[in-house]
């Protein structure tokens, strides 16, 4: 069975938008004012929110997986992907020879 959806203002973003435009405010004056507009938080609360806001920053969650730069380990799959793109070189410079004559002309040039 599906969650009700909590009724009445969404505390978080509250905490949010007040922190947003009163950035000197801490948890205490936060929870103060708010109750006076009619969401009650605790001083507690609005830290945990304000403490996840900056925690996730702009990005949001952090996605799982390696960190960018590493890439897979050199093995067969890597020399299976090199022979393929010498495959479709091959096929562009029309044939084995002219790609190999190509290739020497480009050692010649590089020194």
């Amino acid at each position: 069975m599906a969650k009700k959806a909590a009724a009445g203002p969404n505390k978080s973003k509250a905490i949010r938008d007040y922190k947003n435009s009163h950035a000197g405010a801490g948890p205490k004056e936060i929870s103060t004012a708010l109750a006076e507009q009619g969401v009650k938080v605790t001083p507690g609360f609005v830290s945990t929110v304000l403490s996840n806001a900056k925690r996730r920053g702009k990005k949001g969650r952090r996605k799982g997986g390696r960190p960018a730069g590493m890439g897979a380990k050199p093995g067969r799959k890597d020399a299976l992907s090199q022979l393929v793109l010498a495959k479709k070189m091959s096929d562009q410079f029309g044939g084995v020879e002219k790609a190999r004559a190509a290739l020497n002309a480009l050692a010649q040039i590089l020194g």
